[in-house]
């Protein structure tokens, strides 16, 4: 979803941990409350969508009176990111660079030498999480990410090739 020019330089966004699989659903949602969202996308043709941060999105008030207490009630949201009682907030210039990463990725043509292309099942055979299974959500010459489940939670790690092999 593309910033907003309103954008106050100065303002602080929180960041929002959503529902798996739920981005666009409390990306909207957000929206629908007048809250300034972004949720930095992977658009790449013939491939499923994917958020660049999967379960996790962007949010600013419209002015210092707009409570961020709905927040954490939308449809979608799991909860805001806190550090304690605080809520985690990063500066415009970190979500403005996550946009452009997300657009930078979106527009390469991805040369895959090795076979292991998103949407492939996958085994690590080496390293500490040898054994488990999980799927390529994205690779770049010799670097593989790998969406696992862990403990009952979606986690994407980054693997060598040489690390995976085709389930």
């Amino acid at each position: 979803m593309p910033m907003s020019d309103q954008s106050s330089e100065l303002q602080r966004w929180y960041v929002v941990k959503t529902k798996p699989r739920a981005e666009r659903e409390a990306a909207a949602q957000l929206l629908r409350q007048k809250y300034r969202v972004v949720l930095p996308e992977l658009i790449q043709p013939r491939k499923r969508w994917e958020a660049l941060f999967p379960s996790y999105l962007f949010v600013q008030t419209c002015d210092e009176t707009q409570s961020i207490a709905p927040i954490r009630s939308t449809l979608g949201v799991s909860q805001l990111v806190r550090f304690g009682t605080v809520p985690a907030t990063v500066s415009h210039a970190v979500v403005e660079q996550a946009v452009q990463v997300a657009a930078s990725l979106s527009a390469r043509e991805e040369a895959v030498v090795h076979g292991l292309t998103a949407g492939t099942p996958v085994r690590l055979v080496e390293g500490p999480l040898k054994g488990l299974e999980g799927l390529v959500t994205a690779s770049a010459q010799d670097r593989v990410f790998v969406l696992l489940e862990i403990m009952g939670r979606e986690v994407t790690v980054q693997a060598q090739a040489r690390a995976l092999r085709a389930a």
